[in-house]
């Protein structure tokens, strides 16, 4: 199993338990799936190289960004959101998630209210980020081998693969 795919398994588990109200924490959730709110779905949004320790692994900063989702009908939706986004918050202090390569605790924690997007307009949106140091040994990759796939360019109709009158 990859060390990502495990710190995000930990994440899930803590938050989930940390926040029992929360009825779907995600980690990297697929488009179009079904998600019962409250619901908290986060991932890691971008890395950059950390404090190397030198025992042979690749020291990283990863930041974190996370949405809390409540539908908006809700009796106090924002205050709903609001309270989820401060337990959260609660909850990454001190945090290590129980993994040796997790070299710190989450940093520059900071929650602010979203405003939705068109396809989520029926949700209040409260977003949660944070950077976390940890370090990376030999990445696995968790999916089958596939093959290789193409891209085509063509600069000037009719020399290349791909002529007008082929279309």
């Amino acid at each position: 199993m990859s060390d990502l795919t495990t710190l995000h398994d930990a994440i899930t588990a803590t938050l989930s338990a940390a926040m029992p109200k929360v009825l779907h924490v995600e980690a990297f959730p697929e488009l179009d799936s079904k998600v019962r709110t409250p619901a908290l779905l986060y991932g890691l949004t971008d890395m950059s190289p950390g404090t190397d320790r030198g025992e042979g692994k690749t020291a990283l900063v990863g930041r974190f960004q996370s949405c809390i989702l409540i539908d908006a009908d809700r009796p106090k939706a924002s205050l709903q959101a609001a309270i989820l986004a401060a337990q959260m918050t609660v909850a990454l202090k001190d945090q290590m998630w129980g993994l040796e390569f997790v070299t710190g605790p989450p940093e520059h924690i900071h929650a602010q209210p979203e405003a939705p997007t068109k396809e989520l307009e029926q949700f209040v949106m409260w977003s949660v980020q944070w950077v976390q140091n940890f370090e990376l040994g030999e990445l696995v990759w968790l999916w089958p081998d596939e093959p290789p796939g193409s891209l085509v360019f063509d600069i000037e109709p009719g020399d290349g693969p791909v002529n007008p009158e082929d279309l």
